[in-house]
């Protein structure tokens, strides 16, 4: 009996009950829909940080900042694309509108990206490149403009579509 006042007590909320959608490993998480929109606070917060380090002429912060934004861009599109572009796909199968819509927004997606990955390789070498220092701002403004709606979109439209598997 000692032994067991040493076991990890769980939560009751701690406990998820592992829902695989179609023929996926990929079960529904709660808290994926919480977590992407924490991600996209984080992506902007960190916008915000290159907006204001390229104000100052700060190209070495910039150059910090864009390194960072990648990573945590990749790692939120890839986290998207598997745990809820797939997840939906395999949901909604039998659902042609909102697999139209779920399509419509993964292609978009893959665009953006493309283009937004494009930018910050072009701009790796800011600290030393006079010129791209001085067309930074322009460019990155309209990546701004772009991921902002994105996530507007995202979050109005094609978070709602998340839910547990009937």
């Amino acid at each position: 009996m000692l032994f067991g006042l040493f076991k990890k007590k769980i939560k009751s909320d701690e406990v998820e009950e592992q829902v695989s959608v179609g023929s996926t490993n990929i079960s529904y998480k709660p808290q994926l829909i919480e977590n992407l929109k924490a991600d996209h606070l984080n992506l902007l917060d960190i916008y915000n940080d290159i907006k204001l380090a390229s104000e100052n002429n700060d190209f070495k912060t910039v150059e910090d900042y864009l390194i960072i934004f990648r990573n945590e861009l990749e790692d939120h599109l890839l986290k998207e694309n598997i745990n809820l572009y797939i997840y939906l796909s395999h949901l909604l199968k039998n659902d042609p509108s909102n697999s139209g819509v779920i399509a419509g927004f993964r292609k978009e997606m893959d665009a953006i990206a493309s283009i937004v990955l494009k930018f910050l390789v072009k701009y790796e070498s800011i600290v030393t490149d006079e010129d791209l220092q001085e067309g930074f701002a322009k460019e990155f403004g309209v990546i701004g403009e772009v991921l902002g709606t994105r996530i507007q979109r995202e979050e109005s439209t094609l978070y709602t579509l998340y839910a547990k598997p009937v």
